[in-house]
């Protein structure tokens, strides 16, 4: 949900710098462990909250793209794997003949070495052949419409109700939160867990200081003893009880202490 979150704390700051085209990279299988129904989850989550700040003047394109922890060494598995998260990039909206618009295509030899530009010509083919036959599959109703599975819509639902929640205590408790200021107090306070951030303990505890766990193939906010997944009103008021602190960072920094 974090990421969700950022997203569109990202976006909002572009509309409001007077960006009019916002492309929205969404990195799938990562960590690698990551389910297919978690990874469309996630993006129709993140599509359904950026998307609403469309109008006229700002419009949102979706670039999907593979994870690079995703790939294999094995360079015939790893091309695999390329088709394979294709597809996946396909299911996010199945529906749409014109989605995804745009397409970040990661060359299969990532794990092993760096693309040459052969590697990544067949990168390319690779993505546009699957993609293709894909959809030629879909068609022919020889693959499962995601489009209509129970279980990706109710972990969209989750998401999406789980992002608002936290955008909107967000907005309510920081002033002008998108700010430079706003970013790093809300940071700071804990609103964007960040268990695995290097350096800075002190400073950036609070945004460190969460305990996750795979659940479903996904990853979840737990409670401290890591019995259960962390609701999203108590994942706010953890954060929102941290503010004054947040301050206190943002002033030593802004004093140049």
């Amino acid at each position: 949900m974090t990421y969700v979150v950022s997203a569109y704390l990202a976006a909002r700051l572009a509309k409001q710098k007077g960006i009019r085209t916002f492309i929205l990279q969404n990195m799938l299988n990562t960590p690698r462990m990551t389910w297919g129904i978690q990874d469309l989850a996630k993006s129709r989550a993140l599509l359904e909250i950026v998307r609403t700040l469309e109008d006229q003047d700002f419009r949102v394109l979706l670039q999907p793209r593979a994870g690079l922890d995703y790939f294999k060494p094995d360079l015939y598995e790893a091309r695999i794997q390329l088709a394979a998260v294709t597809a996946l990039m396909d299911d996010i909206e199945p529906h749409d003949e014109a989605s995804p618009p745009l397409v970040h295509v990661v060359s299969y030899s990532e794990a092993s070495h760096l693309a040459t530009p052969s590697v990544i010509e067949e990168s390319v083919r690779i993505t546009q052949y699957a993609l293709n036959h894909y959809r030629d599959l879909r068609r022919k109703g020889d693959v499962d419409d995601m489009g209509r599975h129970a279980g990706v819509r109710e972990r969209t639902a989750e998401l999406v109700l789980s992002a608002r929640k936290v955008i909107d205590a967000i907005e309510s408790s920081i002033p002008d939160p998108y700010s430079a200021e706003g970013f790093y107090t809300l940071f700071v306070a804990g609103f964007l867990p960040l268990p695995y951030l290097w350096g800075e303990h002190e400073e950036f505890k609070y945004a460190k200081d969460w305990v996750t766990r795979p659940v479903n193939g996904g990853i979840r906010l737990m409670y401290d003893q890591g019995s259960q997944p962390m609701s999203a009103d108590d994942r706010i008021a953890r954060a929102q009880s941290h503010l004054d602190q947040a301050r206190f960072f943002l002033g030593q920094r802004m004093a140049g202490n």
